[in-house]
């Protein structure tokens, strides 16, 4: 067995890493191991995406960094400062419909760190692959202490009495093995080792090259008992839908996700999704709050104006904002408030982002740690001079005679051509599961914004209206999804 010099190097800081007893484990997991429920992730119908997180790598440098930040007011922390970003890609992946999260732990060649593990379980409530370079039974004990539910074991980097010895001790301990071969003869070792689920590697080890038909070819050789994962070079649908075609249960997909900038619209694209962004508007309960973030909604918005039947309080908005476990924002919407208000409100609640339902005029002066998103009232106010206002995202909604927003009122959703394509648009006003894929389809905004069309009554949230509302606006692409 020839090991590749890069393999042998990372290995040997492993090994060194082991004799000083840097990989013992680590007391108990907060959210014990789950290799069952991580192969059932891999089995469930259609391609499934272990989404991976990943700070650098020797072939590709720095992937991921610590400027981004999961809220604004979190400070940074850690050495390397990366906790904000893990955690909010790890969210974005929960909504961008990932099966399972990888997360490389390797510090000396992938700058990774194995407390991010626990982290990205707990944040994101999905099965964790531990992706590092195993060479001895402690490393699976270390797994089981992080709550790993999944380890990888790379064939090239082991003989076959410690890969086959090393799977044994996995599945003994309750955890599922991804087990990554790069050629035919890999592959005949992973499958005698007793392999369940093999990871087919575009990348050649030796020369860093990556050739999805090569893949395509080696997949035929296995089994279909053995859940085939494709790993590496994976870009596009066409990618996906290519190897999906030639067998692929999954695809381990991580530097294209993360160097989109997006990482869950990235994600909804890959899987051939609608990209839009969702936005529920009007929360004023936990239970919907979380129903509409476990559907994948992007945004929640919580509505502090005396003027909607929807308000809620300070001090009910940061109850509903601590609650927020995997939406991109909480977003704060005001109307009727005075500058000085809606700037207190932010301080109080601190919400992702501000949402000004007044005249843009009004506010002057107005001075946020967080994007503004500025309503705009079709029918009343100039669409021509709002495709220039300042603000991160625009919000077209219904003019009404008495509300701020929350109209129930559709509009002719063509109107969006005055906005110039680089602007960030969201379509409000009378959208339901029955009329946004329309929507979409006609004027392919950034994102939707719903309240009234999911509800039962005001501010209370219909589950199968939101299920039906998400499912809509997935399964539309439009432009907006690639």
């Amino acid at each position: 067995m020839t090991v590749p010099s890069i393999l042998a190097e990372i290995l040997a800081a492993r090994r060194r890493r082991l004799a000083a007893g840097e990989l013992a484990p680590r007391g108990t997991a907060e959210i014990p191991s789950d290799g069952a429920g991580f192969l059932a992730a891999l089995r469930a119908g259609g391609p499934r995406v272990i989404a991976e997180i990943k700070h650098r790598s020797p072939s590709a440098g720095t992937i991921l960094s610590g400027e981004r930040r999961s809220w604004p007011f979190e400070p940074p922390d850690g050495p390397a400062r990366m906790g904000p970003a893990i955690r909010a890609v790890a969210r974005a992946y929960r909504r961008g419909g990932a099966a399972a999260i990888s997360v490389v732990t390797e510090p000396d060649f992938f700058g990774g760190d194995l407390g991010w593990l626990p982290e990205v379980k707990r944040v994101s409530g999905l099965p964790v692959l531990m992706k590092d370079f195993v060479v001895d039974e402690t490393q699976l004990d270390l797994a089981l202490s992080l709550g790993a539910d999944a380890v990888l074991l790379i064939v090239a980097a082991l003989d076959d009495v410690t890969l086959t010895r090393l799977h044994a001790a996995a599945r003994e301990r309750g955890l599922a093995v991804l087990v990554e071969a790069h050629d035919e003869e890999e592959i005949g070792r992973a499958l005698e080792a007793g392999a369940e689920v093999v990871g087919l590697n575009a990348r050649d080890l030796r020369t860093f090259r990556v050739d999805l038909d090569r893949i395509v070819a080696l997949g035929r050789r296995l089994p279909s008992r053995v859940v085939r994962v494709a790993e590496s070079g994976i870009h596009s649908p066409a990618d996906a839908e290519r190897l999906a075609a030639a067998g692929f249960d999954a695809f381990l997909v991580g530097e294209s996700l993360l160097r989109s900038g997006d990482p869950a619209r990235a994600l909804r694209t890959l899987r051939s999704e609608g990209a839009t962004e969702v936005k529920v508007c009007g929360v004023t309960r936990e239970e919907d709050l979380v129903a509409a973030e476990e559907l994948g909604a992007d945004w929640i918005g919580l509505n502090l104006s005396s003027r909607s039947p929807r308000q809620v309080s300070v001090q009910r908005a940061r109850t509903l904002r601590e609650a927020s476990r995997f939406a991109k924002g909480i977003v704060a919407v005001v109307a009727g408030s005075s500058v000085a208000q809606a700037q207190a409100i932010v301080g109080e609640v601190r919400p992702d982002a501000l949402q000004w339902h007044d005249d843009f005029s009004a506010r002057t002066g107005l001075d946020v740690p967080v994007p503004v998103w500025q309503a705009v009232r079709v029918g009343k106010d100039s669409l021509g001079e709002a495709a220039a206002w300042p603000a991160d995202v625009l919000l077209l909604d219904a003019a009404h005679v008495s509300l701020a927003g929350g109209t129930g009122e559709t509009w002719d959703w063509r109107l969006l051509s005055h906005f110039p394509a680089e602007r960030k648009v969201f379509v409000a006003g009378g959208l339901s599961p029955e009329n946004v894929a329309g929507a979409i389809a006609v004027c392919s905004p950034s994102g939707v914004d719903v309240a009234s069309g999911v509800e039962s009554g005001p501010g209370i949230k219909d589950s199968t209206k939101l299920a039906a509302f998400l499912a809509a606006v997935r399964r539309e692409k439009g432009r907006s999804g690639g």
